[in-house]
């Protein structure tokens, strides 16, 4: 295929940027469309993974209250959460899927909010707590950094908990921290005995469990530097000015929790729903 013209090129990716750059609809225009578009995020399980995860059947169950149809969104994650916001709730990006009307997993907190005004955070549906799974024979306890005494140790790359063991005790620990994009790679080196635990998400954690058959033993990690022990609220984000479909997605959030609906879809990924505080 022969290539564009400059000109013509700059035409295309212009246009491309404009219809990215669309604002998120309100709830008259989402309800006039048929449509609710909801952003997740790419290869995150349990949550979002080639279209199946908790905040993928969450966010179906959220249209079909509002009486549309779900259109899910996946996105790559961005260098943190405010560039996230930006390209999945109120801007867009020139690549992408263009803006959704609401952004599932993101954390309330008000510290959050006053950073990204052109957004309304809200609706907590779940606590993400830290959780790690062991062999007790390798590591008979797991109560202190000390404890850990030269076993090697998993973590998801680039996460908090990866962060923390690496910078832990004066680094103390680098050598023996192996990093895993895949849960599921996770899982086989544990079994394997290459690791002698996971430190993680307790929805990563929980997963593991279930598929190795509970032949380990899940536990709380070590206090470490910079990890908010008691976890932090996940709830949901649209346009700031989108306030009548806020309230009716924070309805239909709470009939979906009345009615053990919310419950049940973390059930169905193994998963314990942990209430916000």
């Amino acid at each position: 295929m022969p290539a564009l013209p400059f000109a013509t090129a700059l035409i295309v990716a212009v246009c491309a940027f404009a219809s990215t750059h669309a604002e998120a609809r309100d709830l008259a225009e989402v309800r006039s469309s048929g449509t609710l578009r909801i952003g997740v995020y790419k290869d995150f399980s349990p949550y979002a993974d080639v279209g199946r995860g908790i905040d993928v059947d969450l966010g179906r169950a959220l249209a079909e209250r509002l009486g549309v149809k779900a259109d899910v969104r996946s996105y790559d994650a961005d260098e943190n959460m405010n560039d996230d916001l930006r390209n999945i709730v109120w801007k867009g990006t020139v690549l992408g899927p263009g803006v959704s009307d609401v952004m599932m997993h993101v954390p309330v907190d008000a510290t959050m909010s006053a950073r990204n005004p052109q957004v309304k955070i809200f609706g907590a549906y779940h606590r993400e707590t830290l959780a790690a799974i062991r062999s007790t024979e390798l590591l008979p306890k797991l109560d202190k950094v000390a404890d850990i005494d030269g076993q090697a140790l998993g973590a998801e790359n680039e996460s908090i908990m990866s962060m923390a063991l690496l910078s832990s005790d004066g680094g103390r620990l680098r050598s023996q921290v192996q990093h895993f994009h895949s849960m599921d790679d996770a899982r086989r080196a544990l079994e394997e005995g290459r690791i002698a635990g996971f430190l993680g998400m307790r929805s990563q954690v929980e997963p593991m469990m279930a598929a190795t058959g509970r032949r380990f033993t899940m536990s709380m990690p070590p206090a470490l530097p910079g990890l908010p022990q008691a976890g932090w609220a996940l709830g949901l984000a649209v346009g700031a000015g989108d306030e009548a479909l806020a309230q009716a997605l924070q309805s239909a959030l709470a009939e979906l929790e009345r009615d053990g609906t919310l419950d049940r879809i973390f059930k169905q990924h193994a998963v314990t729903r942990m209430p916000p505080l």
